[in-house]
């Protein structure tokens, strides 16, 4: 006979820094991840052209993820990859980037 073991709910165990806290909202969708073009086109089940702007890409997220295109965010090195240049301007096939978008919409 097994038994299970239940954690104890109520209190979290205090943070590892105590001055970072972090709101919880229901029904708010986000992420944040690294990825690649070529995760993307996988993710999307589309082709993506180095060719391509950003905000085309952003299109395509945004479509997928219901969430508006202001709400995504591609970074490398902690900058943000402008809407308006070309893919190839800044990445390759294999670079990884931050990708990061919430949504507003549950």
């Amino acid at each position: 006979v097994s038994q299970a073991i239940e954690k104890p709910r109520g209190k979290r165990p205090p943070s590892p820094h105590p001055t970072m806290r972090e709101l919880h909202l229901p029904n708010r969708r986000r992420a944040q991840k690294f990825v690649t073009l070529e995760d993307l086109a996988l993710e999307l089940h589309t082709q993506i052209s180095l060719t391509d702007t950003v905000e085309s890409l952003k299109w395509k997220l945004s479509s997928q993820k219901f969430c508006p295109i202001q709400n995504i965010h591609f970074t490398i090195s902690g900058r943000e990859i402008p809407n308006t240049c070309q893919l190839r301007d800044h990445l390759d096939m294999h670079t990884r980037f931050l990708l990061n978008w919430h949504s507003p919409i549950a």
